[in-house]
């Protein structure tokens, strides 16, 4: 079995999680998102020093603007290497925490993003938490907004930026179930494992 670590970057209310969840049914393999990040973070002893990132947090502005210039380096490089210690030898799928950078000079890596337009997410998150529209939409600029300056602060790079991923995909243009046929292509398209009836 070859190591396979897939990334999974989203704005809130695309079905990030839901497909991470499919995938990682489908490949057999663990998913890491926020809560399980965290248990096995205090289990070994590291969450409390770093919180705000498994939390998907950005760091205090004024702190920010004051480390700017040397920080986004140094703000990650406790937590970077902890999430690497986590993760160890096995295949997961891990959701947020800029695992996309932090992996990706990593041959066995996969990164993707996961957008979908603002109405059918909107749809989503209101269903999914029996909310207005109104809220949701609120909900969704709040919450992507925070990814973003956490995104940014720890790595310096632009969240969502295609270019910060090898693969992107609109779930809300194909649906979250092509959008996991769409990963599983591109897995195969690598060559180095099989995504399909066949576990990695």
């Amino acid at each position: 079995m070859r190591k396979m670590i897939i990334t999974i970057g989203r704005e809130y209310g695309s079905g990030g999680h839901d497909i991470g969840e499919m995938l990682a049914e489908k490949l057999g393999i663990i998913l890491y998102d926020k809560d399980n990040l965290a248990q096995k973070a205090k289990a070994l002893g590291c969450y409390d020093e770093v919180q705000s990132f498994y939390e998907e947090e950005p760091a205090n502005s004024l702190l920010y603007a004051i480390s700017k210039g040397e920080a986004s380096q140094n703000m990650g490089q406790k937590p970077f290497k902890h999430i690497k210690e986590m993760v160890g030898d096995q295949s997961c799928i891990i959701i947020g925490r800029c695992a996309n950078v932090i992996f990706r000079n990593e041959e066995e890596h996969i990164s993707v993003f996961i957008h979908a337009d603002i109405e059918k997410r909107v749809k989503r998150i209101a269903a999914a938490n029996d909310i207005s529209e109104k809220k949701a939409q609120l909900l969704i600029r709040e919450t992507d907004k925070r990814r973003a300056e956490f995104h940014n602060q720890y790595t310096g790079e632009n969240w969502g930026d295609s270019r910060g991923y090898q693969l992107s995909a609109d779930s809300g243009m194909i649906g979250i179930d092509q959008t996991v046929e769409l990963i599983c292509d591109y897995i195969n398209a690598r060559k180095r494992w099989k995504c399909g009836n066949q576990r990695i």
